[in-house]
């Protein structure tokens, strides 16, 4: 609950100051892959592979991004004793960031939610958060590739109906293709 209302006072204010600063509607698809990615889950060390599809919707003014951040994760982990398996992650963030003349574009993400669900053993992992960085190059005005660098986390598992607070920690690294529209 303490989330929605975040995320509705964060979307009103969007609106109602973008309308007063004349700024554009930014509207920012992307697409990417997770390489070289690690994590840390009860202590023992995984490789993390996969793909994040997503969005960036917000506001645009000068240069000054700000906006929501939402995306869909499929991460592929492997331990070190060789097993693996696969969580679908939901993200959502707040973003700022800058959009320099020269193509170059920074952004810093505050990921306020992050939610996991593994099907196969039917184990869920919430109350996630934590800070995605990413650098973009306009390589055509309408087409960005991009790198983000992330650390995220989450505290909490539930498997069946049995619940406890770990930790599954996550640094990763995605490159990615965006297609920023402001309209």
């Amino acid at each position: 609950m303490k989330k929605n209302l975040l995320l509705l006072t964060a979307l009103v204010s969007m609106f109602y100051y973008a309308g007063n600063a004349q700024a554009g509607f930014l509207l920012e698809p992307f697409a990417g892959m997770e390489f070289n990615s690690t994590g840390d889950a009860d202590g023992s060390d995984v490789d993390i592979t996969g793909t994040s599809v997503g969005a960036r919707v917000g506001f645009q003014n000068l240069g000054l991004m700000l906006g929501l951040d939402g995306r869909k994760i499929s991460l592929n982990f492997e331990t070190e004793n060789g097993n693996d398996f696969d969580i679908a992650y939901t993200q959502l963030g707040l973003f700022v960031g800058y959009d320099f003349p020269m193509m170059l574009r920074i952004w810093g993400n505050y990921v306020f939610s992050l939610e996991g669900e593994n099907e196969d053993s039917n184990t869920k992992y919430t109350d996630g958060s934590g800070l995605v960085l990413g650098l973009g190059y306009k390589v055509v005005p309408f087409v960005s590739l991009n790198f983000e660098m992330g650390n995220t986390k989450t505290t909490k598992v539930k498997s069946g109906s049995i619940e406890s607070d770990r930790d599954y920690k996550i640094n990763s690294y995605l490159l990615s293709v965006s297609f920023p529209l402001t309209l």
